[in-house]
Order: structure tokens, then sequence, then C-alpha cells
């Protein structure tokens, strides 16, 4: 038996990582596969006996698992089965990943480190092959930018889920830097300092929104925890200067800003013109609203959540397309109008719980990484794709995991 369980964490488990973080850039069928394979590997590595009392002992753990609890509830008055099962199958990770999740400790020192190197190189890759679109169409992407077209990118053209797990990595490689010492190599210290510097100025060639106020919230908190350090408040003071050196450097940027502050006044005199962001949004907002207002003891249900904002699209903004019809831009709202106070409630506790939770509050990357999500859940829908419930569930579950203070995890 323990013979089995130090196979199992030291390949079978590493392997399926590997798996899901390279599909989580390039392919959503193998981002299946390694979630599966995650799953089935933690399950057979230990009795369920033990998983269950780590998973109870552990409120983060079983609050994030009531995100996948209530929309599976709210089944039984969603008429739209269907609908109701493709959005269990995106939601699924966040009952089974926090379940399985004690497996994560047991992964070796070596096999951790070697798992760490392939997720940075994943990262890099992926940004290099997004810069080297830039460096062929930088004319092109000038004005685009200026039009509500950003520029590709992995994971499916998702910049949202996209900048915010690059944020995450950003805020990670911001905390190695941070830990280093006088002992550490100085090649060590470079690579890292470089990483972090050019992952930022990365977010800002993107200019996803997400991304760059994630990486503002990672310097932040950095700044903020790390103050009295003298080396953490000479790297916040070059960070800070980026986004002003990006105005004046980096055309995507500067012409993203200038669309966002035109795109939000246009909006605010109520001007509407297909394919812009900010009126969908709000409208989204309103349109979440009034149905949670209809709704507020039970929501739609989940499955029905769809059928009903078309239903008021078709009232209230019959000029809008389809495309342009989007569920409510606000995680709490959506869990609202699908399943009314109590599932607001529950989504709301599970968002603010880990900022209380006495063992990580001390922890750079555990905060940065909530702080980051529960920005973003205010004004997208975070963990309603596969991609974001990965991030959410998977990224916080390895966080949560290894990234106690004191921990000699390399995390």
């Amino acid at each position: 038996m323990k013979e089995r369980r130090r196979r199992i964490t030291s390949f079978a488990i590493p392997l399926s990582i590997a798996v899901m973080w390279t599909g989580l850039f390039w392919s959503r069928a193998l981002l299946s596969i390694g979630t599966g394979l995650f799953v089935v590997s933690a399950l057979a590595a230990g009795p369920v006996r033990e998983k269950w009392k780590h998973f109870m002992a552990n409120p983060y753990l079983w609050m994030m698992s009531l995100l996948f609890v209530i929309p599976f509830i709210s089944g039984i008055w969603s008429h739209d089965k269907l609908r109701w099962l493709s959005i269990l199958q995106d939601k699924f990770p966040l009952l089974a990943i926090p379940f399985c999740c004690n497996v994560l400790k047991e992964i070796p020192q070596n096999t951790l480190r070697i798992l760490m190197h392939y997720g940075l190189t994943v990262v890099l890759l992926s940004m290099l092959k997004t810069l080297s679109l830039f460096v062929l169409k930088a004319a092109e992407l000038e004005q685009m930018y200026l039009e509500a077209k950003v520029l590709s990118a992995d994971m499916g053209n998702d910049h949202v889920r996209y900048g915010w797990v690059l944020a995450v990595v950003f805020a990670w490689l911001l905390h190695r830097w941070m830990k280093t010492t006088a002992s550490t190599k100085n090649y060590e210290k470079k690579g890292l300092l470089l990483f972090v510097v050019f992952t930022a100025l990365f977010l800002h060639l993107l200019s996803s929104r997400t991304g760059l106020l994630g990486s503002y919230i990672a310097v932040g908190i950095a700044f903020f925890l790390n103050f009295h350090r003298p080396v953490v408040r000479k790297t916040a003071a070059l960070l800070m200067m980026i986004p002003l050196a990006a105005w004046f450097l980096i055309p995507t940027f500067r012409n993203r800003l200038r669309f966002s502050l035109w795109d939000f006044q246009h909006y605010t005199r109520d001007g509407y013109t297909e394919g812009l962001s900010d009126t969908p949004r709000m409208l989204s907002l309103k349109a979440g609203t009034a149905i949670f207002s209809q709704h507020p003891l039970a929501g739609t249900g989940f499955g029905d959540l769809r059928q009903t904002i078309d239903v008021w699209y078709a009232q209230h903004a019959p000029f809008m397309k389809t495309y342009e019809q989007l569920l409510p831009s606000n995680e709490a709202l959506l869990y609202g109008a699908a399943s009314g106070v109590p599932g607001m409630l529950v989504f709301v506790m599970a968002a603010i719980l880990p900022f209380f939770l006495p063992t990580h509050r001390r922890s750079y990357l555990w905060m940065t990484f909530h702080a980051i999500a529960v920005a973003t859940f205010f004004y997208e829908i975070g963990i309603e794709t596969q991609f974001g419930v990965f991030i959410y569930a998977f990224l916080g579950c390895w966080i949560y995991q290894h990234g106690e203070p004191g921990s000699d995890m390399p995390v």
C-alpha cells in the first residue's frame, strides 16, 4: 500500500498536473483528461476515509465544494436538464479537486521543483507565441486596440482567464523573488527578476484588464506586506514605473486605455455601438438584478438562467446581438439569479473565507491569489467556464496545501 501510494504521488499525480497545465493553455480536451487522471490517481493513492477526514477538517475546501453543490441542487427546479448537466460538468472540479487535494503535499520535493519549472516553461512559451504575433502584426494591432479588438492569445483566446492566470504566475514569481536571500545564487536572483519584469511588460502589451488589475494587486499587496524590506521597496518602485513607461512605449496599452475611457463615456451617455464591451456588461448586470428580484428565494435554477436572460433581453434590449447578451457579469449576482439569496450568500462566504484563515493570513501568495479572484468576480463570471473553474479550484487548493507561512515547499 505504501509503495503504491509512493508511486502514485511521485509519478501519476505529477503527470496529471503537467497534463492539466498543458491543457489549460492549449487544449480543453487535455485539461479534462488531466483533471480526470488527477482525481482517479488521488482516489487510488489512499483511503477515501482519509480524504473525507481531511476535507471536512478544512472549511476552505468544503466551502469551495458548495459552489458545485448549489448548482447541483438547483437542478430540482431547472427545466432545462441538458444545460444544467453541462454546467455541472464544467463545475465538477470545484467538488472533486478540494476532496482529493491532500495528495498535493505528498509530492516529493524534487518532483515538485520539476513541475514548477515545467509550468513556467509552458507560460513562457505561451507568452513568446503571443509576442511573435505582435511582432508580425504590430501596425495592424495598434489600430485594433482602438476598436475593441485585441491580440490573439492561448486558452481559446479567452483574455479574461488568460490574464487571470498570468497575473497569478506574476504574483508567484514576485513571491519567489521576495524570498531570495543573500545565500541565493546570483543567477537565480537575476533570472527571477528578469522573468518578473518580462511578465509585467507582457501583461501591458496584451492589455487584458484582468491581467493588468491582477498584476497591480500583486504589486500593491507585496509592497503593503513587505514595505520594511529595502529590496521589496525597490522592486515595487521599479514595477510601478512600468505602467508609465508602457504608456509611452507600448502602443497596445496606450490605445487600450484610450478605448476603455471612450467606451465608458459612450455607455454613460446612453450610446450603443455593436461590438463594444462595457454596454453589454452593464446591461447584463441590469438583467441579473431584475431576475434576482423576481426570484429571490430559489432563483431560476442554473439550468434555466440562460433562457430567462434571453427573455429579458428580448423585452428590454432587443437591439442587442445574440453574442452580446451576456450572463450577469458578476459572480455573486449570477449565483443569486440562479439560486436565490441562499446561493448568493454561500458564494460570498466561500469567496471571503480565505482572508480569515489564521494559518494563511500571513501568506503573500495566498492573500494575493484570492484578492485577484474576488476582484475578477466583481465584473466577470470567473467560475462559469472550464478555464476559470480550474484556475480557482486547482491553483487555490495548490496554494492552500503549500502556502502556509514557514512551508519549505517551493511555492
